[in-house]
């Protein structure tokens, strides 16, 4: 009897408790309409003292904190639409078991709400300093890396450990060595939880290399005899004081640097110190997202903070083959269509461009882009259509760039989003375009078309070659992209890839010998043989020999029966 009334009073005293949503959220909510601003949401949250403020967007329900909403305020974005700065949340009813409603947070979830009869009524937010993945060591993908690789990573790791500064590689190395992609060609990043630069210039007398220090970034670089270079960088938080301007920096904890980043992806770290090596530092989901094959941005505001990063997450989608998810999708549409990035230079525009061009799949990159609304950030008023991506699939395909000019890629993307219009002025300028870039767009947009009206009429490989010689490179690129006729572009493919590069198999002595003097007829007859060669007339040097013994003499012929005519 006693031992029954203590069994249950211990009942009573310690009940099993299975807490729902409804027990578990904050109500600290207020619903906005998603059309008004984020100045007026951040009032009408302060208002009500609520810790987030929702609204709908289509189907769906999206939040901003209160600190997301401060952060907005303070790059000046009060009059932007409040869905420009809205984090994709999921809803969950207000008896889902806590563990649930804790299964459904994470780094790319950190707040969900719960529903009431009319919308959501509470949120539950991310634990602070919750685990970002699971534990994870690569010390074995680390061995198997190319042999000089792995020797710097080593190098820096013992080099850190004897001045006690922690260090670790970051970036698309490890990214790559997840996805077991690394070649001895990948980029080296290193982060040191201290001075980047005391580890730099140690690093460079232990390689027999040379560092660079960049203060104002707290960076430094170490160039190696062999030509790699070595980016570190002190762990850092960065603070933007306008949107697209460059950030302040100060020193940071590795979670701080990582958590500072642009996407999940990138937000990856290993440790190098003898003590942690190998050992995956993953705050922020990124691993998980690799393995979903998924581009995720960190914070809500980080396409406003550099709206570069756009361009930035179609060239990792195009070089991963990964999807941009709905959230960033959103977030990159609504940051490019700000009105707020004076301080973006066509310098920084124009160097993401050239990296995203550098891709193996440039096209498809591009195409990415504007799905994302990047062209935005060159002009409200330009939008390339279907047309412009057939240009753009024509014009940077593998095959077609071969051989070309650094700088003729650039402008052949331009020419292609533009289609050859009026338009091309307004991104030659927004790009900051060099002279001679410029007036090569302007010399395809002139003459392109044009050319390829002549080649229509040219009567085969000989004629066609007549024609072409002497006219740019970034003319005839063009000229192949707007091509219809399968003819006229197996011409200009074949000039670009190897009949410009012809050398004739005779020269000006040669034709000295026939008794043909220095002058304008000695260029002719060269380029005449340089075109009977694209044509396969003529293949050896006796060929070309007998080829301007016979010209000369047919040349001789005809003056002869104009000199003397006959009948």
């Amino acid at each position: 009897m006693s031992g029954s009334a203590a069994v249950a009073v211990r009942r009573t005293v310690y009940p099993q408790v299975d807490p729902r949503a409804a027990g578990v959220m904050h109500s600290a909510l207020v619903l906005v309409p998603p059309h008004i601003t984020v100045a007026e949401a951040a009032r009408l949250g302060e208002r009500r003292r609520a810790r987030l403020v929702a609204a709908r967007v289509g189907p769906s329900w999206a939040g901003a904190s209160r600190e997301t909403l401060a952060h907005a305020l303070e790059l000046r974005l009060g009059e932007a639409p409040l869905t420009a700065v809205l984090w994709d949340a999921a809803l969950v009813a207000p008896d889902t078991p806590e563990v649930a409603v804790r299964r459904r947070l994470g780094p790319d979830r950190p707040f969900v709400l719960v529903a009431g009869l009319r919308g959501p009524v509470g949120v539950v937010f991310r634990e602070p300093g919750a685990p970002g993945g699971l534990p994870l060591n690569i010390a074995l993908g680390l061995k198997r890396l190319p042999g000089r690789l792995r020797e710097i990573l080593q190098t820096a790791g013992t080099l850190g450990d004897t001045l006690g500064l922690p260090v670790a590689a970051v970036g698309g190395l490890v990214r790559d060595l997840l996805l077991d992609r690394v070649d001895d060609r990948t980029d080296l990043d290193l982060v040191v939880e201290g001075s980047a630069a005391a580890l730099a210039h140690r690093l460079a007398t232990s390689l027999s290399g040379h560092a660079v220090e960049h203060i104002a970034f707290l960076t430094a670089t170490v160039a190696l005899p062999d030509g790699r270079r070595i980016d570190l960088a002190t762990a850092r938080r960065e603070s933007y004081r306008a949107p697209g301007a460059l950030p302040a920096v100060e020193p940071a904890s590795l979670a701080e640097d990582l958590a500072r980043r642009d996407f999940s992806v990138n937000a990856l770290a290993v440790r190098l110190d003898r003590a942690a090596w190998g050992r995956l530092v993953d705050t922020t989901g990124g691993l998980a997202d690799l393995r979903a094959r998924r581009i995720r941005i960190l914070h809500a505001l980080s396409f406003v903070e550099d709206p570069t990063r756009i361009l930035r997450a179609a060239r990792l989608a195009a070089r991963l083959g990964c999807r941009v998810d709905r959230t960033t999708r959103r977030l990159a549409a609504h940051g490019a269509a700000l009105d707020v990035y004076q301080a973006l230079s066509g310098d920084r525009l124009r160097a993401e461009l050239e990296l995203l061009l550098a891709e193996p799949r440039p096209a498809t990159a591009l195409r990415e882009a504007g799905r994302l609304g990047a062209w935005g950030l060159v002009s409200r008023d330009i939008r390339p259509g279907g047309r412009a991506m057939r240009l753009l699939a024509a014009a940077l395909a593998p095959r077609a760039l071969e051989g070309l000019a650094p700088d003729a890629p650039t402008a052949l993307s331009l020419l292609a989003l533009a289609e050859g219009g009026a338009a091309l002025e307004t991104w030659a300028d927004r790009f900051a375009l060099a002279p001679a870039t410029r007036e090569a767009i302007r010399q395809a947009r002139r003459n392109a078309p044009g050319l390829l009206a002549r080649l229509a009429r040219a009567r085969g490989r000989a004629g066609a070659y007549a024609i072409l010689q002497g006219v740019p490179e970034v003319t005839l690129a063009w000229a192949r992209a707007l091509a219809v006729d399968d003819g006229v572009r197996r011409q200009l493919g074949g000039y670009l890839r190897s009949w410009r590069h012809l050398r004739p198999l005779a020269t000006g002595d040669d034709l000295a010998a026939l008794g043909i003097p220095a002058g304008p007829a000695v260029g002719d007859l060269l380029r005449r043989l340089r075109a009977a060669q694209a044509a396969g007339e003529v293949r050896s040097r006796a060929g070309a020999l007998r080829w301007l013994t016979g010209a000369v003499a047919r040349g001789r012929a005809r003056r002869g029966s104009t000199a003397h005519p006959t009948g």
